[in-house]
């Protein structure tokens, strides 16, 4: 089932029937629709958004730049309307990516997600909190070698951001505390069984 766009502003959407390819005028706004096609008879039953109904979205393109008005780095026919809050590139509002309450240009939003790895910019976190806890939680058997790469994570990115929302150190505390108790268990463990080892030879 496919629709075409209408010729005039009041005709409607226009339903194409799947079986002999004939117009089907929808006349009003409605959200289902069921009716014989009046060229094959087929019947006819079609699920329809709201969205057929209304205007077609048609790309706005920046104002054209005048003489003496600066052009857009990225677009030089638009008249610039921004600056990029980190390179100072003049943007067209085309051209502009708003992120975290700045105008940046894309090879800067580029930089700053891809190369320089910014929290406040890239696409997903890192919690490295969550990881330690799992080392000595769900590997709690294989401890002996989670819980120094626990403490590593925790010690190694600690005071960096943690996500996009603001949390809570309960993580980090807990997995801490259980690292250096899995690390005291597996000394005490280490120091008997060498102990015991020192007995049978004596």
């Amino acid at each position: 089932m496919s629709a075409s766009i209408p010729e005039h502003e009041n005709d409607g959407p226009i339903l194409q029937c799947p079986g002999c390819r004939s117009h089907l005028q929808v006349g009003r706004e409605i959200s289902f629709f069921e009716e014989k096609c009046p060229v094959c008879r087929r019947e006819v039953s079609v699920t329809m958004f709201p969205r057929l109904f209304r205007e077609w979205a048609v790309a706005e393109v920046g104002a054209p730049a005048g003489e003496g008005e600066a052009g857009c780095s990225f677009f030089p026919d638009e008249r610039a309307e921004k600056v990029c809050d980190e390179c100072g590139g003049f943007l067209s509002e085309r051209a502009a990516v708003s992120w975290a309450g700045r105008d940046l240009c894309p090879p800067c939003l580029h930089r700053l997600r891809e190369v320089e790895k910014d929290p406040g910019y890239i696409g997903r976190a890192r919690l490295q909190d969550k990881r330690a806890l799992a080392l000595v939680t769900w590997l709690a058997p294989l401890s002996l070698f989670t819980a120094p790469l626990a403490l590593y994570l925790l010690l190694r990115y600690r005071g960096r951001p943690a996500g996009f929302v603001p949390r809570g150190r309960l993580t980090w505390w807990v997995a801490f505390v259980l690292a250096i108790a899995w690390l005291v268990v597996w000394l005490v463990l280490i120091v008997v069984w060498i102990s015991l080892l020192l007995d049978g030879f004596s």
